[in-house]
């Protein structure tokens, strides 16, 4: 049973006119899943279960997630315009994916995963060929028009151009002047400031440099463990010493749940939300990451129509935003001056959001592939 908090978050698949998108910005790629009763042994020989093709890629399936959920969406990656290109636009057009700003390029292949799904384990082992095709560069991403774009999402790769984008998002924030139309009470949703999220995945060090930019970060269980890291609070710590001041901190790990800091270093958790057959954790991820997007996304465009002077509650109870206690603390080590703009993320807004990301991987991991994950979230709403 999901609360009416969770259904005032999702309980709408349709974009209200003039919401702006969400976009994820990285990698999609063709997925070659085999599924097999157990992992194969070197130099066997076996049938697997089943075979099938899918969109895969970090950005791309986080998307899926996304407008399954009923978040606008727009997926922003360079495109291999060769063979199995079709195949992608059609499963994205499938999923309202936009992806109409994508740079299309000529005579590379596209990026191939190689998946082997076992039953009697769960694991999922991924063998991922990328034949050189381009990274996305900071002049594709200055054709875009930011004023389409209330939430950022990046994936950590690519790190020096995804690092001159931050800080043109940044330098594009800083442009704006938030104000409404006193006599209309219209929002001017061109004059939002974006909000920048980023996942650090890959054990990289230098995904670290890229913090300062960042509202919210989503911290993996293998990037915290390539840092020496052993649980959640450990990393949560750790981390926030290279974030920007007031930045929000998540990190899933597995069937242990999540833990997230608020922007005024107040710690939640949420355990995970297990199935009672575990189908398909390929993707658990993306899904947890993307449940969580579209509930503080969905969040802050409340805020703003209601008004700086109210919070969003859980179960629908409203606080009035002088009563909450805010202590930021300015972080003098890191390179930007800027702090971030998450007032819409509190305790409550962050536990709530984080326990949903968890009930929506829950729910995914019981499934092959995303079918069906919103009718599930439907199906748990009405019960």
């Amino acid at each position: 049973m999901i609360s009416s908090f969770y259904e005032k978050i999702v309980g709408t698949s349709t974009a209200e006119r003039n919401q702006q998108k969400i976009l994820c910005v990285g990698l999609t790629c063709l997925d070659i899943v085999q599924t097999c009763k157990q992992y194969p042994a070197e130099d066997s020989d076996q049938r697997s279960v089943e075979y099938r093709w899918q969109r895969g890629g970090n950005a791309s399936n986080t998307c899926t997630v996304l407008s399954l959920l009923g978040s606008p969406c727009e997926f922003f990656g360079t495109l291999s315009a060769e063979e199995h290109l079709k195949f992608l636009q059609n499963d994205m057009r499938k999923y309202n994916i936009n992806f109409s700003h994508c740079p299309m390029v000529e005579g590379v292949g596209c990026p191939t995963s190689t998946v082997t799904l076992s039953l009697s384990s769960g694991s999922r082992t991924i063998l991922h060929h990328n034949p050189c095709l381009p990274e996305l560069t900071l002049k594709n991403f200055e054709q875009l028009h930011l004023q389409d774009y209330s939430w950022i999402h990046f994936e950590g790769r690519n790190l020096d151009q995804v690092l001159a984008m931050l800080q043109y998002v940044e330098n594009y924030n800083n442009t704006l002047n938030y104000h409404e139309n006193s006599s209309t009470k219209e929002t001017d949703w061109r004059r939002i400031p974006i909000t920048v999220s980023i996942e650090l995945e890959r054990p990289k060090q230098e995904l670290l440099d890229l913090l300062p930019y960042v509202d919210v970060a989503f911290i993996s269980k293998d990037f915290a463990q390539s840092r020496g890291y052993d649980n959640m609070s450990e990393t949560l710590k750790n981390i926030s010493e290279d974030a920007k001041s007031g930045a929000t901190l998540i990190c899933a790990w597995g069937d242990r749940g999540a833990m997230a800091r608020t922007p005024d270093n107040i710690t939640v958790q949420s355990p995970a939300f297990p199935p009672q057959n575990i189908v398909d954790t390929l993707g658990a991820g993306d899904t947890f990451n993307a449940a969580v997007l579209h509930f503080l996304n969905k969040t802050k465009l409340d805020f703003i129509k209601m008004g700086k002077s109210e919070s969003l509650q859980v179960n629908d109870t409203i606080e009035k935003e002088e009563k909450l206690k805010r202590n930021i603390e300015k972080n003098y080590k890191i390179e930007s001056d800027e702090c971030s703009h998450t007032e819409f993320i509190t305790q409550d807004i962050l536990q709530s959001a984080i326990t949903f990301g968890c009930q929506v991987a829950g729910v995914k991991v019981g499934l092959k592939g995303y079918n069906k994950i919103d009718e599930i979230i439907r199906d748990m709403l009405e019960s």
